[in-house]
């Protein structure tokens, strides 16, 4: 078995160190970054790095509207089975993020979309393309009852309007 490679602690102008989590010991930060008065110009200077350039980021620099809310049904591509299109469930919001679970899943696959991703899309959009919902990967009850199982899960529920969606 191969060993891990010892990671260097950052060694600050007044003497501090701080060890890198994976020692297992607590970092100490020091004082002038406690209580969260952090610059990151400040930290680039003392430890002599320099910030990642923008083009190094796919994302703009204003995040996107998040209009979602907890609860809400969407179309979302299975991340364990790209070609499939199935419902999922908004169950937790971060900011521009989306927690999503596919509906017949369980939360041990749940994942994040960024709201502007090409990934999910408003419920109806598979059938208007021609495609066709699928149960997700690992479906938890017999693949015959699915369309049963997709009507329940969609009567009565709020759908994300396909405005809040972007392109």
């Amino acid at each position: 078995m191969k060993k891990p490679v010892p990671q260097k602690a950052i060694e600050w102008k007044d003497g501090r160190r701080i060890k890198h989590a994976r020692s297992g010991r607590p970092s100490r930060v020091p004082s002038q970054y406690q209580g969260g008065h952090f610059s990151w110009d400040k930290y680039l200077k003392e430890t002599g790095a320099s910030a990642a350039p923008a083009h190094c980021f796919r994302q703009g620099a204003t995040p996107p509207v998040n209009e979602f809310k907890a609860g809400m049904k969407l179309e979302a591509q299975d991340p364990r089975n790209t070609t499939s299109t199935c419902i999922a469930t908004v169950v937790g919001l971060t900011g521009s993020r989306l927690r999503l679970r596919l509906d017949g899943s369980d939360n041990k696959n749940d994942f994040w979309r960024l709201v502007d991703s090409s990934e999910i899309q408003p419920i109806g959009n598979c059938e208007k393309n021609t495609g066709m919902l699928q149960p997700p990967l690992g479906f938890r009850l017999n693949a015959s009852s699915w369309p049963m199982f997709l009507l329940k899960t969609l009567n009565g529920a709020e759908m994300a309007p396909a405005r809040i969606f972007h392109k």
